[in-house]
């Protein structure tokens, strides 16, 4: 049997379907909040980072999300795994049953170096007038990090923000 590659293409999509069934009803096994930082150094670097930007502008610090963490870190992998570097649709999300009770989501994307330092993905965040403002949005009260190394070497990083 010869495959078109519309065909193949049908069949990835449908592939890429059903796994994010299963990642979103994995995600709903996740606290909303937890008040123990995330145990990854990079991970933690970046929430905590983020938390300093925040307390300097005045802003209450964001909680860790257990919930978001886990949906930032399949976006990270997902984006290297296609190589590229793009928003999942929060909308979605955001009306889904695993985020019921959130009245708000965000979110900020990096790639980098795999050996980029968190300094240097806070800065470029906070360059950016529109990663700034998620960074600085009172609205926001809890976060989510995630990353991967791509096959590259290179770092890709999602950061998700709500309100719960």
């Amino acid at each position: 049997m010869k495959l078109t590659s519309q065909h193949l293409l049908r069949r990835r999509l449908a592939l890429v379907m059903m796994a994010a069934a299963i990642a979103l009803g994995a995600t709903a096994c996740f606290p909303n909040t937890s008040p123990n930082p995330p145990a990854d150094t990079v991970d933690n670097g970046v929430f905590q980072a983020m938390n300093a930007d925040r307390q300097a502008n005045g802003l209450p610090q964001l909680a860790w999300s257990p919930k978001l963490a886990d949906t930032a870190g399949k976006w990270a992998g997902h984006e290297a795994t296609v190589n590229k570097m793009y928003h999942q649709d929060l909308t979605t999300l955001l009306y889904s049953p695993t985020y019921s009770g959130w009245s708000t989501l965000g979110e900020n994307l990096l790639v980098g170096p795999g050996n980029m330092p968190i300094p240097d993905m806070e800065s470029a965040w906070m360059n950016s007038p529109g990663h700034r403002a998620n960074i600085l949005n009172p609205a926001f009260n809890a976060v989510g990090v995630g990353h991967v190394l791509g096959p590259d070497g290179r770092i890709w990083v999602v950061v998700d923000f709500g309100a719960v």
